[in-house]
């Protein structure tokens, strides 16, 4: 793995204990109620719900980079094969316990997927919700989900607009936690799925909104990513979706 890639994973595996060290166990809180109460999280899912419902996913999934777990007890919740990873224990060990008390069967496994893992390559569907903008080389990461998939399979991919990683909340996390924070937006995203193997990209709706071509839209979109920048809201994700070939 190279040296920066090397650096990105140990400062993931860390975070739950270096930001459990500064912040106390309102962190450990905040990590055990992300993704059920916090906004910005429940609209985006609101619009991958109407996605799930209208693209083939499923029923075997593999959410990669699940973090503390949310999004995989939501799949799970509709009735999916889950199978979930992240590359900090710590992490997993909130995931479980957010599993278990939801009452929900998740299969939890830690695995790092920039440097690649061993799942077997028969899943349905692959997740990645924010979570590709944590790491160095997107590409890599979408070829070992890619290599996980049957011939078929579909990828969803939820992550923040490409001015995130210069907006106020990815400046603090970088000072504060050591993280990586990058932009994800639809053209890095394009290309890291089709240099990965993944055709026919398609960008969906995001309840934070998908900007056109027109005057209008594209001054719109400068005043979103000038307010992300300032202000740090709002939190627009990119979402997309591909196929691998048959």
């Amino acid at each position: 793995m190279p040296a920066a890639a090397s650096q990105t994973a140990e400062q993931e595996r860390a975070y739950v204990r270096n930001a459990t060290a500064k912040d106390g166990d309102a962190f450990v809180q905040h990590l055990r109620t992300k993704g059920f109460v916090d906004p910005s999280f429940v609209q985006t899912w609101g619009a991958v719900t109407e996605l799930l419902a209208t693209r083939p996913f499923g029923p075997k999934v593999l959410d990669l980079g699940c973090g503390p777990g949310w999004t995989s007890i939501f799949l799970a919740a509709r009735g999916l094969d889950v199978t979930a990873t992240d590359l900090s224990a710590d992490m997993l060990a909130i995931a479980r316990e957010n599993a278990a008390r939801m009452g929900v069967q998740v299969a939890f496994r830690e695995a790092d997927m920039q440097a690649g893992f061993d799942l077997g390559a028969d899943f349905d569907s692959v997740l990645i919700y924010d979570a590709l903008h944590h790491c160095q080389d997107e590409t890599a990461v979408l070829r070992h989900a890619y290599a996980a998939l049957r011939p078929g399979g579909t990828i969803l991919l939820v992550e923040p607009d490409w001015f995130h990683e210069y907006g106020r909340s990815a400046r603090h996390d970088r000072a504060h936690y050591g993280t990586t924070e990058r932009g994800m937006g639809w053209g890095r995203m394009t290309r890291a799925l089709r240099k990965a193997g993944f055709v026919r990209p398609e960008r969906v709706y995001s309840s934070q909104g998908t900007f056109g071509r027109s005057p209008l839209q594209r001054i719109k979109a400068v005043v979103v990513a000038l307010l992300t920048v300032t202000s740090g809201f709002p939190h627009r994700s990119v979402i997309g979706f591909a196929s691998k070939g048959p």
